[in-house]
């Protein structure tokens, strides 16, 4: 009866130490994966400033490379529709406070 207990009692403990080793394996990787994601948040604003740096460049004219020129052209289009669909919101805006001001008086 005492084997079986010794038995079940390792079988018990090499159990727990396989678990805590697991846990601990995870909590490295974990961490590690956790790292991994800060660098990749570094680069993309690495990549982001350096766009805006290349961005600032094309405007004082100082850009020669052409897919440069193109991307940039590309950006300068966005940022015109941009302030044209904010137009387009004043403008609607206006239209129904316009017409919220005459439902009001009538």
């Amino acid at each position: 009866m005492a084997g079986l207990f010794d038995k079940i009692s390792k079988a018990a403990t090499d159990a727990a130490v396989m678990a805590g080793n697991k846990a601990g394996e995870l909590m490295e990787v974990g961490k590690l994966k956790s790292k991994i994601s800060s660098e990749k948040q570094d680069i993309g604003l690495a990549m982001k400033e350096i766009g805006e740096y290349y961005f600032s460049l094309y405007e004082e004219g100082k850009v020669e490379d052409e897919t440069v020129k193109t991307l940039c052209e590309r950006i300068k289009a966005s940022y015109a529709e941009i302030a044209d669909l904010e137009k387009q919101i004043q403008l609607a805006k206006d239209e129904y406070e316009a017409k919220a001001g005459r439902d009001a008086v009538e």
